[in-house]
């Protein structure tokens, strides 16, 4: 498994962080390469759900594990390449804000973790950054 991760401190409460990714519309103002993005259900634990991202195929994607205002994680299979992406978003409470911290996990179901898969994880996650602190502005009182 390889993982990369980014956390920072946002001066807002979990809720309010929480419901930049729970509800979908508001996503758009943030995650700016987001075309659509659907679930199958609630946001829970096992909906299933797809999303479109600018340049890039649909894909199908399965909330993992959903623990409200506290942790959420995804996966999604890359077909044909035995490689799944897990995101997590984990909000820790803090002096005056959360902690928000999101990782990215590359899975591969045969052979080494490569150099290419290195890299292929690091373009997924290369705008994660950026991402967060249009949250921060966004929900920042």
């Amino acid at each position: 498994m390889l993982e990369f991760t980014f956390q920072t401190k946002i001066k807002a409460p979990a809720r309010d962080i929480w419901n930049m990714y729970a509800d979908f519309d508001k996503r758009r103002q943030w995650e700016t390469d987001l075309e659509y993005i659907k679930l199958d259900g609630l946001f829970s634990t096992g909906t299933f759900g797809v999303m479109k991202l600018a340049d890039q195929p649909e894909m199908v994607y399965t909330l993992t594990s959903v623990i409200p205002y506290s942790q959420y994680w995804d996966r999604t299979e890359i077909p044909h390449t035995g490689i799944a992406i897990c995101f997590g978003h984990e909000f820790t409470p803090d002096d005056n804000g959360t902690l928000l911290k999101v990782s990215a996990k590359l899975e591969k179901s045969t052979g080494e973790i490569t150099d290419q898969d290195i890299l292929f994880l690091s373009n997924i996650f290369s705008d994660t950054p950026q991402s967060i602190l249009a949250i921060k502005k966004l929900v920042e009182i």
